[in-house]
């Protein structure tokens, strides 16, 4: 309840509010499911650990961790939700998921626009990645393979962070991230809202006006006056137009993209497997006909599980360890 006062008291659209509370009233749902049951009974929930503290802010992550024997590969997961609602409890089914095929998931919570614009939640997102590459061990992860993943707003943070660890930033929060020297194996990025600049380019006819409406939300609440001219300090809120502007690939690692063709984001997705082409960096992008923004999280849908089975198939490629086959 303390969440959805606090989005009043910043005026938040009623239907951000609304989406925020349903997301979460779905998650509790989702529990009661057996498939659900049955992913959570082989795997441990550790929850609200401590990463990181803004002032007197404590910033948190959940750690699922499988019950067969370790040190098992990490994957760090980003959530989506515009930069503004969502949590790691919205998006829990989607780490026991990836828990189930023996993961070591760290699911974690960043500070929302519009109280915390950017680039709070990009500065916790790498905190996220240096806590798990300093403390991981600890939990029966294995530092040396972790990965990055997230969709929506959550693919663009992973894509920043993957950033941050392969190029040398003028950033302070991502300078540490790069002398740190440790190297996602590979990343994972759905439905990917991988530019939050220039939001009008949305209000197009192939674009409903809802969809259109909440773009260019998601660029005013997480950029404020610079969603529409953002200037050098703004350049990692865009990580696909930094990516877009290389002239030779800085070692990133495989990249896995998704993306419904129905979905209002999904050029952002072709347009980072074009620029990946281009400096021959490795990356395997899946498109789903028919399909709209975060369909993969619908799991009864059938190019939902061809979603999953194809990032299976790419994490058993890439992310070695104790995963189980896809």
């Amino acid at each position: 309840m303390r969440r959805w006062l606090n989005m009043i008291a910043t005026r938040q659209p009623a239907r951000r509010i609304a989406l925020d509370a349903g997301m979460h009233a779905l998650a509790g749902l989702a529990d009661l499911l057996p498939d659900m049951k049955e992913r959570m009974a082989g795997c441990e929930l550790i929850e609200d650990v401590e990463y990181a503290r803004h002032g007197a802010l404590p910033l948190r992550l959940d750690i699922l961790r499988p019950k067969g024997p370790g040190p098992h590969s990490v994957l760090i997961y980003l959530h989506g939700g515009a930069f503004a609602i969502g949590s790691r409890r919205t998006h829990r089914a989607l780490a026991v998921a990836y828990a189930s095929r023996g993961y070591l998931v760290c699911n974690v919570d960043y500070r929302l626009a519009p109280e915390h614009p950017f680039p709070a939640a990009l500065e916790d997102a790498c905190a996220a990645w240096l806590w798990a590459a300093d403390h991981v061990d600890s939990y029966g992860g294995n530092p040396k393979l972790m990965a990055l993943a997230g969709e929506s707003a959550g693919a663009n943070l992973a894509l920043a962070v993957t950033l941050a660890c392969c190029t040398a930033r003028p950033e302070a929060f991502a300078a540490r991230v790069f002398e740190r020297g440790l190297h996602p194996v590979a990343a994972l990025l759905y439905c990917g809202f991988l530019q939050t600049s220039m939001p009008a380019r949305y209000q197009r006819a192939d674009v409903s006006a809802l969809a259109a409406r909440i773009a260019i939300d998601a660029a005013n609440s997480y950029l404020g006056e610079a969603a529409s001219q953002p200037g050098p300090q703004h350049a990692l809120a865009d990580p696909l137009c930094v990516v877009e502007a290389m002239s030779h690939a800085p070692g990133f690692p495989p990249i896995f993209i998704a993306a419904g063709l129905a979905d209002p984001v999904a050029e952002d997705s072709r347009r980072l497997e074009q620029a990946l082409e281009r400096l021959h960096s490795p990356c395997s992008a899946h498109y789903y006909p028919g399909e709209t923004h975060a369909f993969h999280v619908m799991f009864w849908r059938e190019q939902a599980v061809r979603c999953w089975r194809d990032s299976f198939a790419f994490l058993g490629k890439y992310l070695s360890g104790n995963a189980a086959p896809p």
